[in-house]
């Protein structure tokens, strides 16, 4: 496995007691820092969003920062920035621009999924509508939506302006498994554009990239790999940069 891996996740569920994701402080924690070993150096938490019900965007700021903070204790460079995974309705874009539905760390990128048996024309016109409106839109998991089975449609999307992050857990596996070969053809024909763990809790889905990093070395050149892992979400933190203060990942991204 190279070294050096400079990870940024940008699909993480660590914020405690907010989702499905992970449910106190310690747990939180111990899910970073078995990132942490595997080569990330930032993470953005996305936690799930997008309805009227749920923790307010203030809440959100105040839990991120108690991770940092404790974070900070232990691993006084790893920097987490605040997202959401938003779930696609009519009134999203309403939200977005009322501050109720959160960007991916303040830049103009947003973290969108639907439902895995969405029809192909509502998330279509879900992701245009987003990035008519001047927002980036990241179909979250893309391995799910068997819409996009189809090779028109998943080609559409794309030639329609949205980018695609795919769960490192699709990758691992036999070649053998059809899921698996189709997820990892997307990844050789340079379709994904960021990888993340969508990590949740200790006992299920905990971050384990191992078996994805040791397949793409295998198989996929070193530039590719540092762009679905971290160049690509360094350019979105640069985006959110001209907002707020990225704090430190750039002169950590760029060294070495």
């Amino acid at each position: 496995m190279p070294l050096n891996r400079k990870i940024i996740d940008i699909h993480a569920h660590i914020l405690p007691g907010v989702d499905d994701g992970a449910r106190t402080m310690e747990e939180a924690c111990l899910l970073l820092e078995q990132a942490i070993d595997q080569g990330a150096i930032a993470v953005v938490a996305t936690p799930h969003g997008g309805g009227r019900s749920g923790p307010k965007p203030y809440e959100l700021q105040r839990l991120a920062g108690q991770v940092q903070q404790e974070m900070s204790r232990r691993h006084p460079k790893f920097r987490i920035f605040l997202g959401q995974e938003l779930y696609y309705h009519e009134g999203l874009l309403e939200q977005l621009a009322a501050g109720e539905a959160l960007t991916m760390a303040g830049s103009r990128y947003v973290l969108v999924e639907f439902d895995p048996s969405v029809p192909y024309s509502l998330l279509y016109r879900g992701l245009r509508s987003l990035y008519a409106a001047a927002y980036q839109p990241i179909l979250a998991h893309v391995e799910r939506y068997q819409c996009l089975r189809r090779e028109e449609n998943l080609l559409e999307v794309l030639a329609g302006g949205c980018l695609l992050q795919m769960n490192y857990g699709g990758l691992a596996g036999s070649r053998w498994n059809s899921e698996t070969r189709w997820r990892r053809n997307q990844v050789l024909a340079g379709r994904v554009h960021f990888l993340g763990t969508d990590m949740h809790r200790e006992d299920f889905r905990p971050p384990r990239m191992e078996g994805a990093l040791d397949w793409m070395d295998r198989h996929v050149e070193w530039k590719e790999q540092k762009r679905m892992t971290g160049g690509n979400a360094y350019q979105m933190l640069v985006d959110a940069k001209n907002r707020r203060d990225t704090n430190g990942v750039h002169a950590k991204y760029t060294k070495g």
